[in-house]
C-alpha cells in the first residue's frame, strides 16, 4: 500500500511500483497457416490482385506466397494482414 503524502499545489499522489498494476506487453494473436489467403500492402506490380496465399513458412518472419497472375514471392510479416 502506498503512504500518503501530501504535496502543496499537487492534486496527483506518488503510487509506489508494487501497487501498480502489472502490464502484460502486448501479444499478437493472429497465426497464419499454410493456404490462408491474406491482404497485401502493397502490391508488387499494377493490375494484379492485392490478395495472395500463404504456401510455406520460410523463417519466423517471412512467407513464401502465391499471387494470382503474378506468381511466388517472398513476403516479410510486416507486408501483409489478415482476410
Amino acid at each position: 500500500m502506498a503512504t500518503a503524502i501530501d504535496y502543496p499545489g499537487c492534486l496527483l499522489k506518488p503510487q509506489l511500483t508494487s501497487d501498480r498494476p502489472r502490464q502484460r506487453p502486448p501479444l499478437c494473436q493472429i497465426r497464419y497457416g499454410r493456404n490462408t489467403w491474406v491482404q497485401l500492402l502493397q502490391t508488387p506490380r499494377r493490375n494484379i490482385g492485392a490478395r495472395a496465399r500463404l504456401l510455406c513458412q520460410e523463417s519466423l518472419s517471412t512467407w513464401i506466397a502465391w499471387i494470382p497472375n503474378h506468381g511466388e514471392v517472398v513476403l516479410d510479416r510486416s507486408q501483409f494482414y489478415s482476410c
